[in-house]
């Protein structure tokens, strides 16, 4: 009997709800030629050996913007060897309905496609007071109170007049959250520096993006600003 060896598995997310994205038809690339891993129910993409030790995985369809990753494996747990990719979905998809989209073009002189990011004006209602790197891992302590739902999603906290943007990860006690930083994090952020909600999405080639948000939030929302631009494919 031949037994395949996962090479390593991909879980895709929608960037906006932090949610697994299921049930929807992906197509995926790899070196030019089209590839096929095993879709399992949870929602997990899984590439079996061999692959190289550098896999540069392209993501087309389901409603979603195409994007390029590069999987080096052995950055991977050895034990549960899944990479995140999060999504940004293209206005009309399935959940779009049930969203606000903020629209318009970025007027300033860049090289596009970019990706692109505005924070919510309204606050979630909890503050910054204690960062702790655990085991390399990055922990973050907050003080106030809020019902929403947050594990999943983006944020960011400003220091110095700089966007720290990051993933709220796993959850512990009341306001304790391991964090995924999407950029550097500060060297210093002062305690009660609010924790804000962030929006983000693609533009095209021209700098026009769709932003999806809250319904109902698109008037509260900030600057659109620029986080960086993609290589072309």
């Amino acid at each position: 009997m031949i037994r395949l060896k996962i090479a390593f598995a991909l879980r895709l997310v929608d960037d906006f709800s932090g949610q697994c994205i299921r049930g929807r038809k992906f197509l995926f690339f790899s070196g030019g030629r089209v590839v096929h891993p095993v879709e399992k129910d949870e929602g997990l993409y899984i590439f079996l050996e061999p692959q190289e030790k550098k896999s540069r995985i392209r993501i087309e369809g389901g409603g979603y913007h195409s994007c390029n990753v590069m999987i080096e494996s052995e950055l991977l747990d050895p034990e549960e060897p899944v990479a995140d990719v999060r999504m940004y979905e293209c206005p009309g998809g399935e959940y779009s309905r049930s969203r606000g989209w903020l629209t318009g073009i970025i007027s300033e002189p860049a090289a596009f496609p970019a990706e692109v990011y505005a924070e919510k004006n309204s606050p979630t209602g909890l503050a910054f007071r204690e960062y702790r790197n655990i085991e390399g891992e990055h922990w973050v302590w907050f003080q106030g109170f809020t019902r929403e739902k947050l594990t999943g999603k983006v944020f960011s906290l400003n220091s110095k007049g700089e966007d720290a943007l990051f993933v709220l990860g796993e959850k512990r006690g009341i306001n304790e959250y391991r964090i995924e930083p999407i950029v550097r994090l500060p060297d210093e952020v002062s305690p009660g520096t609010p924790l804000i909600r962030v929006y983000r999405s693609v533009t095209d080639r021209n700098g026009a993006y769709s932003i999806p948000v809250d319904a109902g939030e698109e008037n509260i929302i900030g600057e659109v600003r620029i986080l960086q631009h993609i290589l072309p494919s």
